[in-house]
């Protein structure tokens, strides 16, 4: 017979298997709630005369009794018929009888109230139940005893102590079956990722599986593939994990001799047989570093599990944290201040969410030197700033190339092209070349974006065939960010490698307040004067930044008037330098006739800041830029120049009547090509064009008229719709309403006859969405 104590449950599971093992054994549908606003029931069966079940997850019966005392007035003020419980305490018949009597009438017999024994007896009755708890039957007393009697090296990795705190924050997700799906197919898996995103704790929960599944022997390697071979037994079942593989003596330079050609010479001898498993966890920037220095590994078709957040579902990340919470027994009052402060999903959704984080705030205890109403606040600065889980990966694991096209990441777009950042990159080594180490060229920089690739950076095909480069998640952009706030040579470095002047004067700010408002980089009024002195001297050869149009490459003095448009948005008002540099530079293109799209928004502020300080011809400059307006958004830049000089506007209108009527073409195709089912919008049209007309006199009565003629159509469609619902009793997708009444009949027929779920399901709250379900979950901890 089964014999656990549930105790490595949270309440939370211990209420899922307590309603998956009732609906299993009585055979019925039992809705699940919440807590607190549902006044302390945690599962109703609502047919015939119906019953409440109340789930109590407790060590011992006195603990079990204390509470009991307490909810025999709640039991009354329900009035239910029938009042069942189930504990993890284990009960003798007299205890039982207590109980009986302490909430009579509402238990009649002691056979509604499960036990410690008779939920292991239940479990043993349905296995499938037991199976789809992993986090009962792998920290079980017998799959322990099992484990800790198994011939293990290096024990101490996997003392019984050890696995169950391990078990009880692990939360499965999408990559458990899948790194174990590639396990048994292969043998073996890589198990890839991140810095902090759970991949030991992973490969540890695979191990814990398999000495639960008939594995005799567990190997732990933890510094060279040979112990593997040594300890390789061919008659036992064996699983080996080498952790951080490659990881510390690669980087130490030190790796044995040979090691990377054992190393896939044990993967293919294990691979050869039925009864061993084998696997590694690596930080994937360090997998790829290897493959670039030994071609073998660069050979090898590894078998990979890569973990990315994308495999944690909400309620998966919330679970997380809430075992972390729980396990760690932080005060429900810090946890009530999360809850409060609206704080909660800002943690779960946060872009920069990591296991790691949250297992640094918990297991640190940092709520003893906190604040109650500054709590949520500090934790979530700690994921608005997660400086430690990359610092130690940036400073002593990656070389300093892997260092500069991270840094240089920074003052580039969000997503580059490759041969665009590696300009950047030549750049900063040149500049710089007194204090850099490293050489550049393409094989030196291709092995290093490699070694990056997957775990720091991200690199994906663009449309063009080319590739696109970006940090791998926003954290280690925001890791850069405040790393290099705080070195001055490494600002400075940056500063004098400026090669796209809009990302760079994106990233930077002077003010404090902006820098962490906005996660930018924090610089001093010196530095930013050496900026743009730095941008003035080079202007000719920097670019705006490393984006084209979709629709339309911009020109050459397109990408000028951005540059000047940018500059004049940031440096102080009061840059003499700055202000002149940019009105000469405008001066001489003010006639340009290459003007498109692109720059016309830029152009035209340019205009507005200098047009006092310059004498101009408005309508050379009206005709020179009438090809940049498209679309009715660019209206906005013609009424500017209308507004500047209305009499040489209505001159321009009156000497170049082809050319005006030209530019309001464009616009009102734009307007009327809109293809909707929506009338408002089509409605907004009109107004639009009623409004162009108006005020620059153009004559828009058919294209009016077109567009009323769209909305009658759908008016005319919507009645036919509404004609056929009511003689033919359909719905409007085309469902007769008789059909939906029996469907929907259906529908709760299956409900009540719903068979216990076989695998880790969650608690269905009926009426209740996602985020109503995860406040519960929290609320719990009380």
């Amino acid at each position: 017979m089964k014999n656990y104590d549930f105790l490595n449950l949270s309440p939370y599971e211990f209420e899922i298997l307590s309603r998956d093992l009732l609906q299993k054994h009585l055979n019925i549908y039992l809705e699940s709630f919440g807590d607190g606003a549902d006044q302390g029931i945690d599962l109703r069966y609502s047919e015939n005369e119906g019953f409440i079940v109340q789930c109590k997850r407790y060590k011992d019966f006195n603990s079990l009794i204390s509470n009991l005392k307490k909810e025999v007035v709640k039991v009354r003020s329900l009035n239910c018929k029938k009042y069942v419980i189930c504990t993890s305490s284990s009960l003798l018949p007299e205890q039982k009888k207590g109980i009986v009597d302490l909430f009579y009438p509402y238990i009649l017999n002691s056979s509604d109230i499960y036990g410690k024994q008779d939920l292991n007896n239940l479990l043993t009755l349905y296995p499938e139940i037991e199976k789809s708890f992993y986090k009962l039957w792998l920290s079980s007393t017998e799959i322990l005893q099992e484990i800790v009697n198994s011939q293990i090296v290096n024990q101490s990795r996997f003392v019984k102590d050890e696995i169950n705190e391990k078990i009880k924050v692990y939360v499965q997700n999408k990559s458990f079956p899948e790194a174990l799906s590639i396990l048994e197919d292969s043998n073996y898996v890589i198990i890839s990722g991140i810095p902090g995103i759970g991949k030991t704790t992973l490969a540890e929960m695979l191990v814990f599986h398999l000495l639960g599944n008939g594995i005799e022997e567990f190997i732990y390697l933890s510094d060279s593939i040979t112990n593997g071979f040594k300890l390789f037994n061919e008659a036992k079942k064996q699983i080996f994990l080498f952790d951080d593989f490659l990881g510390k003596n690669f980087l130490q330079n030190n790796i044995a001799t040979n090691e990377e050609k054992q190393i896939i010479r044990f993967i293919k001898r294990v691979q050869k047989t039925h009864n061993k498993y084998l696997i590694f966890t690596t930080r994937e920037y360090i997998l790829n570093q290897a493959k670039q220095k030994f071609e073998d590994l660069e050979n090898a078709n590894f078998s990979k599990c890569i973990l990315d957040l994308s495999k944690y579902s909400t309620l998966v990340k919330a679970e997380i944290l809430y075992n972390h919470f729980f396990i760690n027994e932080i005060p429900f009052e810090y946890i009530s201040a999360i809850l409060n402060q609206g704080a909660l999903f800002k943690i779960i959704n946060h872009k920069n969410y990591n296991p790691r984080i949250i297992e640094t705030f918990t297991n640190s205890k940092i709520w003893k030197d906190t604040k109650v109403e500054n709590f949520p606040t500090e934790v979530l600065e700690l994921f608005d700033n997660p400086y430690l889980v990359w610092q130690h990966v940036y400073e002593n694991q990656i070389s300093e190339l892997g260092r500069i096209i991270l840094d240089c990441l920074l003052i580039v777009d969000e997503e580059i092209e490759y041969h665009l950042l590696y300009q950047q990159v030549k750049k900063y080594t040149n500049v710089n070349h007194e204090n850099v180490n490293s050489t550049l060229n393409n094989h030196t920089f291709k092995s290093a974006i490699k070694i990056l690739e997957n775990s720091l950076i991200n690199i994906k095909k663009n449309l063009d065939d080319s590739f696109l480069i970006s940090y791998q998640n926003p954290s280690i952009q925001d890791f850069i960010v405040n790393y290099i706030s705080k070195d001055r040579l490494s600002r400075k470095y940056l500063i004098d490698s400026i090669l796209f002047i809009s990302p760079m004067l994106n990233i930077i700010t002077t003010s404090t307040n902006e820098r962490l408002d906005h996660h930018k980089l924090l610089i001093t009024n010196e530095e930013m004067t050496r900026i743009e002195q730095n941008i003035i001297n080079d202007f000719d050869n920097l670019y705006y930044d490393s984006k084209y149009s979709a629709w339309s490459k911009p020109s050459k003095d397109d990408i000028e008037f951005l540059k000047l448009n940018k500059m004049k948005e940031v440096f102080p008002i009061d840059s003499f330098i700055s202000h002149e540099f940019i009105k000469q530079k405008f001066l001489r293109k003010l006639y340009s006739d290459t003007i498109t799209n692109n720059s016309i928004a830029a152009y035209t502020s340019l205009f507005e800041k200098l047009h006092d300080e310059i004498d101009f011809d408005i309508s050379l400059i009206l005709t020179n830029i009438s090809g940049a307006f498209w679309a009715y958004d660019d209206l906005i830049y013609l009424y500017a120049f209308k507004e500047l000089d209305p009499e040489a506007f209505d001159q321009f209108q009156e000497e170049n009547e082809d050319i005006y009527y030209d530019i309001f073409t464009y616009i009102v195709d734009d307007i009327t090509s809109e293809d909707s089912d929506d009338i408002g919008s089509y409605e907004e049209n009109i107004n639009r064009l009623k409004e162009l007309s108006s005020d620059f006199n153009y004559w828009v009565d058919d294209d009016i008229k077109k567009i009323k003629e769209k909305i009658k159509a759908i008016e005319d469609e919507e009645k036919e719709r509404m004609a056929l619902e009511q003689e033919d009793e359909y719905d409007y997708f085309g469902r007769h309403k008789y059909y939906l009444d029996y469907h929907d009949e259906d529908i709760r027929r299956e409900q009540r006859e719903m068979p216990v779920s076989t695998s880790k399901t969650r608690i269905i709250r009926k009426g209740k969405n996602e985020s109503e379900i995860i406040m519960d979950l929290f609320k719990s901890l009380e």
